[in-house]
């Protein structure tokens, strides 16, 4: 357990200046150079979750995964704290917009991926099997946000408050984000622009809200009047300064793109406010305080089920020297007993050493069970 490690950033490390900086250095699993590893990146995490290489330590890890020139350390996680923050990021606990739905999914395909890569040994398997059953758990028996919930919940109410009656809001990338952000807006009085590069994706979104659609270079080159505007594009400073001077009437963008679509103070400069992963913050923490029981109780069902986890796997590692002590046992009593016989006497003389094994495994942890185990021959 204790090669298990989990090293990243997030909205609460560095927020959305060292997302940029992490999600540039590293854009995908093969640029880790583990061969054992899942990466998850999302609009407000970068998490790496590996088995350490034999030889390779947490802090020389940690090392490697800092990009070049940054003097600021990502959070490092290894053995069962590890699995427990795996955890808490799978339920959403550690999310921007607590229980937000879009990141259990996003931990699975994560996953998926790796699998798909051939990436993922046994003990990464079992982090993230173990990590999706809390979720899935927490979301099953603990109400801690509506069906929905998003990122770009926490923005929808200041969104609202600052733009005029009938208002219009072009929303930019109609990919998952941004379908998840014209579900939001579409019972509220405001008209809908989908934007996007394809076309023919931005009018199936706007044919679900009754909106309209735009190719993405007509509007950077000819933009609607809009009040609002919503972006959800992998493309950085797609927002610019000359672009704000073509968006007359703008009140408020929410930016929600890593890298960020807006390029930085350009609205500032405009009179226009800015919403985003660094802005959300004060209110992510005051929807945050307002289920701190329900929070204790996921946190409570965390801890229960990785203390029953851990047991799990630690029978898993002992297994095969279970199976070696019984077989000894048996090889010493079948020269004077029937098969039968034997094996069922194998089995009940086994039994005291292998409880008494369990339990110092479960007291000192298994280093302590595997020296007992080389000491005595099974290791």
């Amino acid at each position: 357990m204790e090669r298990l490690v989990l090293i990243g950033v997030s909205h609460r490390r560095g927020g959305a200046a060292a997302l940029e900086r992490w999600q540039a250095a590293f854009p995908g699993r093969a640029s880790l150079g583990l061969p054992d590893a899942v990466l998850l990146s999302t609009c407000n995490r970068w998490d790496v979750v590996a088995s350490l290489p034999e030889g390779l330590s947490l802090t020389e890890l940690r090392r490697r995964l800092t990009p070049r020139g940054v003097t600021a350390q990502p959070y490092a996680y290894q053995g069962e704290a590890a699995m427990e923050q795996l955890a808490r990021i799978a339920a959403s606990l550690d999310s921007l917009n607590l229980g937000e739905d879009q990141i259990m999914k996003q931990v699975r395909e994560a996953f998926a991926a790796a699998q798909a890569d051939n990436a993922v040994g046994p003990l990464t398997a079992f982090a993230f099997h173990t990590a999706l059953r809390i979720a899935k758990r927490i979301r099953r028996e603990v109400p801690l946000a509506p069906l929905n919930t998003s990122l770009f919940s926490l923005a929808k109410p200041e969104l609202l408050a600052a733009l005029p009656p009938q208002a219009t809001v072009a929303i930019l990338g109609a990919g998952e984000v941004g379908a998840l952000v014209v579900k939001a807006l579409a019972a509220e009085a405001v008209k809908l622009i989908v934007v996007n590069r394809s076309l023919e994706r931005a009018a199936r979104l706007a044919a679900e809200c009754g909106g309209s659609c735009l190719v993405l270079q007509a509007f950077q080159e000819s933009p609607p009047r809009v009040a609002g505007l919503v972006c959800a594009t992998p493309v950085g400073e797609l927002i610019d300064g000359a672009m704000l001077d073509r968006l007359a009437g703008l009140k408020i963008i929410v930016d929600l793109g890593v890298p960020r679509n807006v390029a930085v103070g350009a609205a500032e400069r405009h009179g226009v406010r800015v919403l985003d992963i660094d802005s959300l913050q004060a209110a992510g923490a005051r929807r945050r305080a307002t289920l701190t029981d329900r929070l204790a109780l996921a946190e409570q069902l965390v801890h229960e089920e990785l203390e029953q986890a851990l047991l799990e796997w630690l029978e898993r590692q002992l297994g095969p020297s279970i199976k070696k002590l019984r077989d000894q046992y048996l090889a010493t009593i079948a020269e004077s007993l029937p098969p039968e016989d034997a094996a069922r006497l194998a089995h009940r003389f086994a039994h005291i050493p292998i409880k008494g094994l369990r339990a110092l495994a479960r007291a000192h942890g298994l280093e302590a069970a595997q020296t007992f185990l080389s000491e005595a021959g099974l290791a």
